[in-house]
């Protein structure tokens, strides 16, 4: 073997033997003792084993960290798959064959495409939980955003995501009906202070800023304070008119007398026709705008 060896630097290739071979003969030409050559020839076996070793505990290190990485990559796809609800998927191969590496490299796209799954279904996660959080703060009529919703990313199954659309469908129904509503006494608030003479803008932006005409219909505030302020302008504005009403019959029935009295002609009497034309009616009845209004009381 040491012959062969030999014979390698021929060919341009330097390995142990050839090395061995011309340590041996640097140890004849300086004339070392055996015992010696022994001690060294022990030394270099020594060096070898421990060059080895090394190798093989970092070979051993390395398999380690990728059994690691295998495991774990098995756990991510088994939690993403738990997480997307998905009690199955396609893209998922046979992980129980092949090298550590080959497993490694089978089990990667899969993970990659779940990934990019779960990254569109946080998106729609987002998206309705932003829309329930907007609908929520307008109901509450709190001016303060409270920030994005925050995603339960343990559980982005297409069955929650499916109640949340629904308790959307809800909230948006109640937005609706609210809005409704708003719109309703807003239309009463009108009439009333129309037939009042009382001035609608200030009256109704008094109640909230967004009642205004020059807001958008969406923009108007649907909020519980809102609703319950309104309504009880409506009530306060009914009272008035009730009051206002029960006045003018009595001033218009003194007027009636009066004018009986003092034997008044029918072309006099007209000029009040827009008074006396209420002696009799209910408060449902008087619709007509400045019919109430106090410069005509008074």
């Amino acid at each position: 073997m040491a012959e062969l060896d030999v014979q390698n630097p021929l060919s341009g290739e330097t390995n142990c033997g050839v090395l061995l071979h011309q340590l041996q003969k640097i140890w004849d030409d300086v004339g070392e003792s055996d015992e010696e050559r022994d001690k060294m020839l022990l030394q270099l076996e020594q060096e070898c084993l421990d060059v080895y070793k090394r190798k093989v505990d970092q070979a051993s290190k390395s398999r380690a960290h990728l059994i690691q990485a295998l495991a774990d990559a098995k756990l991510e796809l088994s939690t993403l798959c738990a997480s997307l609800g998905e009690k199955t998927f396609v893209g998922v191969p046979d992980t129980t064959s092949g090298t550590i590496k080959e497993q490694l490299a089978a089990i990667a796209p899969a993970l990659e495409q779940l990934w990019r799954q779960k990254e569109e279904r946080i998106k729609e996660f987002l998206n309705v939980q932003t829309q329930i959080q907007k609908i929520y703060g307008e109901i509450a009529g709190g001016n303060q955003q409270s920030g994005s919703p925050k995603v339960d990313e343990s559980d982005l199954s297409l069955k929650k995501l499916d109640e949340f659309n629904d308790q959307l469908q809800e909230l948006q129904k109640e937005r609706s009906d609210r809005l409704h509503k708003v719109l309703e006494y807003v239309s009463t608030v009108h009439d009333l202070c129309g037939v009042l003479g009382i001035d609608f803008y200030s009256t109704v932006t008094e109640v909230h800023p967004s009642l205004n005409d020059a807001t958008g219909v969406q923009s108007k505030s649907i909020s519980n304070d809102t609703l319950a302020r309104l309504a009880k302008t409506v009530l306060a504005l009914e009272e008035d008119k009730k009051q206002r009403l029960k006045k003018l019959q009595e001033l218009a029935t003194h007027l009636i007398d009066l004018w009986n009295l003092m034997d008044t002609s029918k072309e006099e009497r007209s000029c009040f026709d827009h008074v006396t034309c209420n002696i009799s009616a209910s408060v449902g009845e008087v619709t007509v705008p400045g019919a109430l209004a106090l410069d005509l009381i008074e």
